[in-house]
């Protein structure tokens, strides 16, 4: 119990864990894969060895970068860190979903009916009824209100 206590006493005030952190793990360790991976292929090739050690040097830049963040007792710094990662995570979610079906039907094909906007506030993505003109919508999950331009289909 005492050093439970003493690590709960460490911690508090630190960063900790974020999706951030969990990326940078994730791609620590795949570079450490690859790197052993060709390490084994092209054991002999002074190419490959000047990639091990850059990717070498890489991964423990990642590694100490993801404990200087779970360390950390700036928490404003970090969360923005974060925030700007989940941004550009879900811009590129956005993109591979929009290039891809959505159940039975692809968004694509419902752009002529509908369009999609995402909400200012909370960021999540809107299914709107095509209606020509600027109108007020309102976003059921944060239910923040903002305006929609639309243009006139041209189907």
């Amino acid at each position: 119990m005492r050093f439970r206590e003493k690590l709960y006493r460490f911690m508090y005030g630190r960063y900790g864990v974020d999706e951030l952190y969990y990326f940078i793990f994730v791609l620590a360790l795949v570079l450490s894969v690859v790197d052993f991976v060709l390490g084994l292929i092209f054991h002999d090739s002074a190419v490959v060895d000047i990639i091990g050690i850059s990717v070498s040097i890489v991964v423990f830049v990642l590694f100490v970068w993801m404990i200087s963040r779970f360390m950390s007792r700036n928490l404003y710094k970090r969360r923005k860190e974060n925030e700007r990662y989940l941004g550009a995570f879900r811009a590129v979610k956005r993109f591979l979903s929009f290039n891809t079906s959505c159940g039975s039907k692809s968004r694509n094909q419902d752009d002529w009916t509908y369009i999609f906007r995402d909400c200012t506030k909370c960021g999540s993505t809107l299914r709107l009824q095509r209606r020509e003109g600027r109108h007020k919508v309102k976003c059921p999950r944060c239910s923040h209100g903002f305006y929609v331009k639309a243009k006139k289909n041209k189907r």
